[in-house]
């Protein structure tokens, strides 16, 4: 979304492909409890421009209060999101910026010179579409697949990958007596992550939760769910009576077809029996029923191109500083074990860092840049970036790189990175250097 709408607003003639049948990402895709990402851990803040404008428009639209505290201390604020009127008040967005739209149109193959011979010649994006097959002509390409499938299909090289953090499937529970909720927690606060203190929760419309692993331990003991879990993430809504639940996982490829086909059968048994352990152990979710799941199996980490530049480890934990840098992120070290009943790495990231602009180009291959996960990382560092607050940064990004190299026939590899930094700059985005932005 940002990507696209950062390209059209520098001039370019933009089309978003998108496989599914709406707009939105992962956060309308998968239910995505809270977007974060938006600040560091002192508080300063580390996105701005575009999606920035997207909140206030969510805000303006009714389907978001704006940021709101994140009440486990795990990071500063979260983005509640009503998911229904997140994915029209996006699509219209990209209405009103000129951004052309092909829904239902996954991408089959990259062709074209630019290809073969790495150059910024013309490529093509070819699509399987209700009217067929199309091939979509381009300048420059960003791929915000997450998973880098244009890069795979140019043949472009990645970082090997022996381990990858599990895929799931988040779900909502309607129906919930959050007061009786509220009460349970009040009354058990060791079982919740509460790093900044109890938090006050009368009068909120807001709140989320992350613990329950008493219940979920007496749960697994007793059979009720076939998925041993420490503990989960519990986000509620108080007006509408709902709960979107972060607790299914599953050890996946994704970018293996029958992996994931067997993905969406364990994890949608696994989305069954939590419905029964919620109603059967967890105090206000005695009436509750399932409301929602996830449109499709939700992927944390997958391919991770090779780029001109890698994002190490080393550079999330020091807050690193790049003279390329074009974005900005600063979310904790987040990694999920795929074979445990946990985390296999959280780490605090005491202050924001620089993304630079080589870790989203290819260290081979045509003119494609990527944005989100897929980007050039080792694994540590990619589960601080992954963040979606982060990945927007990106795509505003990788959009405006895109729309400078197709309008002056530059590869993005050549761009004149101070005028990309100044062009993004005057559109709001933060990067480079310690962020000056009072805390919050």
């Amino acid at each position: 979304m940002m990507a696209a709408i950062a390209a059209a607003r520098n001039g370019a003639s933009t089309l978003i492909l998108e496989r599914s049948g709406f707009f939105g990402g992962n956060i309308a895709t998968q239910l995505l409890e809270h977007s974060a990402g938006w600040q560091d851990a002192a508080g300063h803040p580390i996105v701005g421009g575009l999606p920035l404008e997207m909140i206030d428009r969510l805000k303006a639209g009714g389907a978001s209060p704006g940021l709101v505290d994140d009440d486990t201390g795990y990071t500063r604020t979260r983005l509640p999101v009503e998911h229904e009127l997140f994915k029209s008040l996006i699509v219209e967005w990209l209405d009103e910026e000129g951004v052309a739209i092909m829904p239902q149109a996954p991408v089959v193959a990259v062709s074209g010179a630019g290809v073969a011979s790495g150059t910024e010649a013309a490529l093509h994006a070819i699509c399987e579409t209700r009217s067929g097959r199309i091939a979509f002509c381009a300048k420059a390409m960003v791929d915000a697949t997450g998973d880098a499938d244009l890069f795979a299909k140019a043949r472009c090289d990645f970082h090997p990958t022996s381990a990858t953090q599990p895929v799931s499937m988040m779900f909502k529970l309607g129906n919930v007596d959050h007061a009786a909720a509220l009460a349970y927690v009040r009354a058990n606060p060791g079982d919740f992550k509460m790093d900044a203190g109890q938090p006050g929760f009368e009068g909120r419309h807001y709140y989320n939760l992350w613990g329950y692993g008493a219940l979920l331990r007496r749960g697994f003991e007793a059979g009720l769910v076939s998925l041993d879990r420490k503990e989960m993430h519990v986000a509620c809504h108080v007006l509408t009576r709902e709960a979107v639940i972060n607790v299914t996982r599953y050890a996946a490829d994704a970018t293996d077809a029958g992996d994931m086909a067997r993905a969406e059968l364990v994890l949608r048994r696994q989305v069954r029996e939590f419905v029964r352990f919620f109603r059967k152990m967890v105090p206000g979710y005695e009436n509750t029923f399932l409301s929602a799941t996830a449109s499709c199996v939700g992927v944390r980490e997958s391919r991770r191109i090779k780029g001109r530049a890698t994002l190490t480890d080393d550079d999330v934990r020091s807050g690193r500083d790049f003279a390329d840098a074009v974005a900005r992120g600063g979310f904790p070290i987040d990694s999920h074990d795929a074979k445990g009943n946990s985390m296999d790495g959280t780490e605090p990231v005491p202050s924001g860092y620089d993304i630079p602009l080589g870790a989203m180009l290819p260290v081979n291959g045509p003119n494609l840049i990527a944005a989100g996960r897929c980007i050039s990382a080792e694994r540590r560092a990619l589960a601080s970036a992954r963040i979606t607050g982060t990945c927007m940064a990106m795509g505003q990004a990788a959009g405006t790189a895109a729309a400078l190299s197709a309008l002056s026939g530059i590869p993005m590899v050549d761009l004149d990175i101070t005028q990309l930094q100044q062009r993004l700059r005057e559109q709001g985005a933060l990067f480079g250097g310690k962020t000056r932005e009072p805390a919050i």
